[in-house]
């Protein structure tokens, strides 16, 4: 038997941006119904570490003295102009007021000092470093914000999977849901499609990001709610993997956050190497970026994905006697998960990846090469070429700093790490004007359908996102409580 609700604006998922779209709706005058697929709410937002705002509050505690309008103009520059200017001018102006409006609702937050980057390249740069309002004590966040929608009248139904959207005439009037094997159908005025990309659909991701060596983190989203809008007549025009740092390969991953709210960790010694510039080649052989792009968790990533998503690092003995004594000199990046800084006999941890698959050893670089299955001619001058820009300090071909240039690969045995990009759901999504309504092909907004988050397209450049601390989970928040003002006024007026 078919259950029937009725409400003014249904919200589909219970993320930031669902939640922000709920509570933004109620509090402008609509009865709210949110569904969500798992047993409670948070979402992929919920592994997330912090906010992207500009001329907080918080930052003008600290002193920083932050415009809009040189964040708006950097992140379309980084964007080359490609995201939709209205809609990237509108979210960046009401981060601030949108922050606030978050800690009302019940949200801690404690804003981290640009000094205190865990993302080193952004020392010195207080829009990327110092725009990070990071979530604190967040599972009684979550209890509160909870608490604060239900008080306000918000029904939530749990363990519910949106199926698809009622469409009558060109009007969404709704959205069909599958409850405990029980279908649901639930009029509504007004829908925000808040479920949260399509990350748990590995073939999905694969194609779009036309690999299939990506390691996956966070919460599954499966692509329910992207799908139905593309059948309302949405268009997909940017969505793609929100590529997040690199891991060693087949590192064990948990949905957990790591005392410092990070996804991802490993406890391996060996992400010290990982996480410092050594030398990176392809599965060619050939050297493919300046390593130092690991101390920038999306530049990082970025490198990675431009050779599938998967790269070996190379070291040789001296490396790993010298890390194991405790005497390595090059900064250990925190990008990412950041890496295990305790001890340990590096020869006998690499030698235990060699065991599990996940390196390569040779006693000569042809060895390496033959194992690895890297071309000899090809890998041997990549290795001559580095050791003479280590030895000259000096890098003509990828301008990697002097102070990363150390370590030579010099002395037998010599080792080749597998490092694969990892990616936390994806980004991205149908073309939506600044109020988060959903367009169709020909820009028309398609009456009753709003959505935001991580199925709203036109904020990113379309494989990538801008190296801001916090940007897509700001996002996610402010496009919903966007998204939610909207639709409330549509559906009031219907």
């Amino acid at each position: 038997m078919t259950q029937i609700i009725d409400t003014d604006v249904l919200v589909a998922g219970s993320g930031g941006t669902g939640l922000a779209a709920a509570y933004s709706a109620v509090q402008n005058g609509a009865k709210v119904t949110v569904i969500e697929k798992q047993g409670q709410i948070g979402g992929n937002t919920k592994i997330s570490s912090g906010f992207f705002a500009i001329n907080s509050q918080e930052q003008r505690d600290a002193g920083l003295k932050l415009s809009t309008k040189e964040a708006i103009s950097q992140i379309a520059e980084y964007n080359h102009y490609l995201s939709n200017g209205a809609l990237l001018s509108k979210i960046v102006n009401t981060s601030a007021d949108t922050l606030a409006w978050i800690e009302q609702m019940g949200m801690e937050i404690k804003l981290n000092p640009t000094a205190n980057t865990t993302q080193f390249a952004h020392r010195g740069n207080d829009y990327r470093g110092g725009s990070y309002h990071m979530y604190q004590n967040k599972d009684n966040s979550y209890h509160r914000i909870e608490k604060t929608l239900k008080d306000a009248g918000i029904k939530f139904i749990f363990n519910t999977t949106m199926k698809d959207l009622i469409v009558d005439n060109g009007q969404v009037k709704g959205a069909t849901a599958e409850k405990d094997g029980e279908l649901l159908t639930i009029n509504a005025k007004a829908v925000v499609v808040a479920t949260g990309g399509y990350g748990g659909d590995f073939a999905r991701v694969s194609k779009t990001m036309h690999t299939n060596k990506l390691r996956r983190l966070g919460v599954p989203n499966n692509g329910e709610g992207m799908t139905a809008m593309v059948k309302a007549g949405g268009v997909d025009i940017d969505s793609h993997a929100l590529i997040h740092a690199s891991q060693l390969a087949k590192s064990t991953v948990t949905q957990n956050t790591s005392a410092k709210h990070l996804a991802g960790f490993s406890s391996n010694p060996l992400t010290q190497l990982l996480l410092t510039p050594q030398l990176w080649v392809n599965k060619k052989g050939v050297r493919f970026a300046n390593e130092d792009v690991v101390y920038d968790t999306v530049e990082w990533a970025n490198a990675a994905w431009s050779q599938g998503g998967e790269y070996f690092f190379i070291v040789d003995q001296s490396t790993l006697d010298t890390f194991t004594n405790n005497k390595n000199e090059e900064e250990v990046s925190e990008a990412g998960p950041g890496a295990t800084k305790d001890g340990g006999d590096f020869t006998e941890l690499a030698k235990e990846a060699v065991a599990g698959k996940t390196a390569f050893v040779g006693q000569s670089l042809d060895e390496l090469a033959e194992n690895a299955g890297l071309d000899q001619d090809t890998f041997s001058k990549t290795i001559a070429k580095y050791n003479q820009e280590v030895a000259e300090k000096n890098d003509q071909e990828f301008s990697k700093s002097a102070k990363s240039l150390l370590y030579p690969v010099k002395n037998g045995p010599f080792y080749a790490f597998i490092a694969q990009a990892t990616y936390l759901g994806t980004v991205g999504g149908v073309r939506v004007d600044e109020n988060l309504a959903v367009l169709d092909k020909d820009l028309n907004p398609i009456p009753g359908l709003y959505t935001g988050g991580a199925n709203a397209g036109g904020y990113y450049e379309g494989h990538s996102y801008p190296a801001f601390e916090g940007l897509a989970s700001g996002f996610t928040w402010t496009s919903g409580r966007i998204a939610g003002a909207s639709a409330a006024e549509y559906a009031i007026g219907a």
